[in-house]
């Protein structure tokens, strides 16, 4: 597949008074036609910082450096704002994380929706009306004449969500980026929501940034899964093997967060401490003080990535062929298992260990 998203060595440092904030420390990522990508970690990992600068939505205090931001053949670091204003009109979607927020409480839902219809693409009148009632109805929303006479309050949680991203996916873009949209659900609307983002990246061939905290979320919509922390991607491969081949132990730990059916769950991999503070720059492994299985070179060196699969890529020295043997915990062996025996079933050839990778499954 032909990636429509390049992005190499995205740094983003806020300036806030005398202090440094290093949000983003160097991501590079890809977004690939037709596929749905998954960022996934905790709160301040820098997620939504590199979706926003990719979109050129920071302040006047952030400061944006790249080796490359390509949107298509088009350079997003030498793109102007009203280039970009024109892009993320008609290009580039965003779905936001609180719908009060991202909805005008003073404006009525159908002129919030058709505004982007008005201003880029000159429709107006009857049409304009149709074009709206028609986005409202393909989001699953009843009576769309009803919905667009309301203002934001006077709908549900579900609705706001809903009338969220008809407002994103009206434009007809070719990359939707959905920040955290089913944070401020219950359940039963998160997988309302999560089936009806799934729905419409069918039948408008999208390419979709899904941004997460939570790995359960992501199990039936993802392509590809991304790991954030402390403002780099640590592990990156196709869903089956971030979920059942997780090498890093930081998505070990995001994975036993994800709740189970299982009654007889062993123990959890639990990751001890905080996230690191971003004001100064890190040394070796910003995991290392978390780790469980950390080593004396993570507090001094910071690993590369390491080549699991042509699809898999991980940031931790214990994949480094001189790192002694580990066992991981019982939880990601029983997904190893798993792992090795899909692998099986589909190519008939069993996943060997490698002593040489420290005991991992590659």
């Amino acid at each position: 597949m032909t990636d429509i998203v390049t992005v190499k060595n995205l740094k983003v440092i806020f300036n806030e008074g005398n202090e440094q904030v290093y949000a983003v420390n160097g991501v590079d990522l890809n977004l690939r036609q037709g596929e749905t990508l998954a960022l996934v970690g905790e709160s301040g990992s820098g997620k939504s910082v590199a979706t926003h600068a990719l979109l050129g939505l920071l302040g006047k205090d952030a400061v944006v450096t790249a080796d490359e931001m390509l949107y298509g053949e088009t350079d997003l670091l030498q793109t102007s704002r009203r280039q970009y204003t024109h892009l993320r009109g008609q290009e580039l979607g965003l779905i936001f994380q609180d719908p009060l927020s991202g909805l005008n409480p003073t404006m009525r839902i159908g002129r919030q929706i058709g505004e982007g219809l008005k201003v880029h693409r000159h429709v107006h009148g009857r049409a304009l009306r149709q074009a709206v009632f028609a986005a409202i109805e393909d989001v699953g929303l009843a009576d769309p004449a009803l919905i667009a006479r309301k203002y934001p309050h006077e709908l549900s949680g579900g609705q706001r969500q809903r009338a969220m991203i008809a407002m994103a996916l009206v434009m007809q873009p070719k990359v939707l980026i959905a920040d955290e949209p089913t944070t401020a659900l219950d359940v039963t609307l998160q997988a309302q929501i999560l089936a009806l983002i799934k729905a419409q990246k069918a039948k408008h061939d999208l390419s979709v940034i899904f941004i997460t905290h939570d790995l359960g979320v992501v199990a039936n919509i993802a392509d590809r899964v991304a790991i954030m922390y402390a403002g780099k991607i640590v592990e990156v491969g196709t869903a089956n093997e971030i979920f059942y081949h997780p090498q890093h132990p930081y998505t070990w730990g995001l994975l036993d967060a994800v709740p189970s059916s299982d009654d007889q769950r062993d123990q959890l991999f639990t990751l001890p401490g905080t996230p690191p503070d971003l004001h100064q720059p890190i040394k070796g492994d910003a995991f290392a003080p978390r780790n469980p299985y950390a080593m004396p070179i993570d507090f001094k060196k910071e690993p590369p990535l390491f080549q699991v699969s042509p699809t898999h890529f991980v940031r931790s020295w214990l994949l480094d062929p001189r790192t002694p043997h580990y066992q991981p915990p019982v939880t990601i062996q029983k997904r190893w298992a798993r792992f090795a025996q899909l692998h099986a079933e589909q190519t008939n050839d069993p996943v060997v260990e490698s002593q040489q990778a420290g005991g991992v499954p590659v």
